[in-house]
């Protein structure tokens, strides 16, 4: 899981004595450095019958929350993706790109409005999405990983399509946890939260997926469903881990 900005509890510990000073200093000195100014890194493969994804999450704290940027590569084709999300995950702004699709455009919340512009395969797009006060969550698996440990059992929450009939549309989703099982990641064994994601409403029979979170930190560590319309099963996995 992303961790959390506000870390004040630690200046709440009582003084006594120089030791305990320079305990609480190099506390505080370990946690500014992770949050400010230092990259997190991940990389998940993806593979289905008949392709293989390697995805590239680069992790930065930012004014709002965090800075996220995604390179996914696939067959010397890549998408570039940018996210600015709340201390809660929640979208504030996302810029795709697919230059072999011929698109790019750029999006961005302004209150229960999401404005998004620029190219879409080749053809200007500017739209305008009215939504109502349910989070915006682009980066889909990454922004679930702070309910992956909540109490909560559900939420549902707004995503933009990018490929199928859902292509540059906006609509709601909704997750449920099911259970906490030892799942096997990049060969090791991994105690994970296992959720239920779909399409709300009776578009749920189109789309399902499920995604595992590490249960000790929350962090993503498997998806397992349709990576797309008319696509096999595919399995992402978490490969390598870096902050």
């Amino acid at each position: 899981m992303l961790p959390k900005k506000q870390q004040s509890s630690y200046f709440k510990v009582p003084l006594k004595g120089s030791f305990t000073l320079l305990f609480i200093l190099a506390v505080v000195f370990v946690l500014t450095g992770r949050l400010n100014g230092m990259t997190m890194t991940r990389v998940y493969e993806e593979r289905s019958k008949n392709s293989v994804i390697v995805h590239r999450f680069f992790i930065e704290t930012s004014s709002s929350g965090y800075s996220i940027g995604l390179r996914s590569e696939k067959d010397g084709l890549r998408i570039n993706q940018k996210y600015i999300v709340d201390e809660n995950l929640a979208a504030l702004s996302w810029d795709y790109e697919e230059p072999h699709k011929k698109t790019k455009v750029t999006a961005t919340r302004k209150g229960n409005r999401i404005y998004l512009s620029g190219m879409a395969r080749g053809k200007p797009i500017n739209k305008i999405f009215k939504i109502n006060e349910l989070p915006w969550n682009q980066t889909f698996n990454i922004g679930l990983e702070h309910f992956a440990l909540a109490p909560e059992k559900s939420m549902k929450f707004w995503s933009i399509g990018t490929s199928g009939p859902g292509n540059m549309k906006i609509t709601t989703f909704k997750v449920k946890k099911k259970k906490t099982e030892t799942i096997t990641v990049n060969g090791k064994a991994v105690e994970a939260v296992h959720m239920k994601m779909s399409l709300t409403g009776i578009l749920s029979i189109f789309w399902s997926g499920s995604y595992w979170y590490r249960k000790s930190d929350g962090r993503f560590v498997r998806y397992k469903g349709k990576s797309g319309p008319g696509t096999g099963v595919a399995i992402m996995e978490l490969i390598s881990e870096n902050e």
